[in-house]
């Protein structure tokens, strides 16, 4: 518990280096690592961008017989996305129907804020059918992400419906995202087709 607690505080104040030496102080211990301490380490990675630590850690669970919650598998994605590997995370995101662990908000929204930092508007947008189709309801930080990712590739009518939504109250909650915004504007790519603009439109 001390351990686990001490892990937690690391990732909290983002000194993941520390955080990740505490974990393998555990293993070297012979203490008992649990799917807390696992998520707390997980987190660490999230913060320090280690995705491949963090895909580490999460294959070391499924070896130890320890359940991955939805918890672990959303701060895995998140350090996928720090680490700008978004197809990564999209692939942890279809992994997680294989295991039978429901992806929730905070999932989804770590997905897209993943292609969102790579700028691969197609795939945040792509995600968010996929968040909507499971009947996940998304928020501030779905919208806000989605919008910011049509905008940096041109896609002005997306981005302008996804504000509307917004606006309307088409989003719970009031959370904004974690990325910090920069980077380059990308590709501009191709306008959507109108059936997926009028799709948006409905959130």
């Amino acid at each position: 518990m001390v351990y686990n607690a001490a892990i937690s505080a690391c990732e909290k104040g983002r000194a993941w280096e520390r955080g990740l030496e505490l974990f393998a102080e555990m293993q070297e211990a012979g203490v008992r690592l649990s799917e807390v301490t696992y998520g707390a380490a997980i987190s660490a990675c999230e913060k320090g961008a280690q995705w491949e630590k963090a895909l580490e850690l999460l294959n070391a669970m499924a070896s130890s017989g320890l359940r991955r919650n939805a918890i672990v598998y959303s701060a895995a994605i998140s350090a996928c996305g720090a680490g700008r590997q978004w197809d990564k995370a999209l692939e942890l995101l279809d992994e997680m129907a294989s295991v039978k662990v429901s992806p929730n908000t905070i999932t989804y929204n770590a997905a897209i804020q993943a292609c969102e930092r790579a700028e691969q508007w197609e795939a945040a947008v792509a995600t968010y059918g996929k968040m909507r189709d499971a009947g996940v309801s998304h928020d501030a930080t779905t919208v806000n992400t989605l919008v910011r990712a049509c905008e940096r590739a041109g896609q002005w009518k997306l981005a302008f419906d996804f504000m509307r939504a917004l606006s309307e109250g088409g989003a719970d909650g009031d959370g904004e995202s974690e990325e910090d915004g920069g980077g380059g504007g990308g590709g501009g790519g191709e306008a959507a087709g109108g059936d997926d603009q009028a799709a948006w439109a409905e959130m």
